[in-house]
C-alpha cells in the first residue's frame, strides 16, 4: 500500500504542479485546490498507472483525502484480482 500511496503522491504533484514535499495521506483534496482540468489529468494518470478506472461520480468512492484516493486505487485493484484470476483459469 506504501508504493501505491507514494506513486499516487507523485501523480497528484506532477499533474498539479504542487510541491509533493508538503503532501500527505492526511492532505484534503479541496485545500489542494486543484482546478477541474488538473483533476481530470490525475484521474487519468492514476488509471493508466493501476490500470483501473476510478468512479469518481459514486458515492462509495468519496474522495476528500489522499488517503481517500488511496484506498480506494487499493480497492480497485482488489476487486480487479478476481477478474484475473478468472481470466487464467
Amino acid at each position: 500500500m506504501a508504493e501505491i500511496a507514494e506513486k499516487i503522491m507523485d501523480i497528484v504533484a506532477r499533474e498539479a504542479k504542487l510541491d509533493r514535499a508538503k503532501l500527505a495521506l492526511d492532505t484534503r483534496l479541496d485545500a489542494l485546490k486543484i482546478e477541474s482540468l488538473d483533476l481530470v489529468q490525475i484521474l487519468f494518470a492514476i488509471e493508466d498507472e493501476f490500470d483501473v478506472y476510478v468512479p469518481y461520480n459514486d458515492e462509495s468512492y468519496k474522495l476528500e483525502t489522499l488517503s481517500d484516493v488511496v484506498n480506494g486505487v487499493n480497492r480497485l485493484i482488489a476487486e480487479k484480482q478476481p477478474e484475473a484470476a478468472a481470466g487464467q483459469n
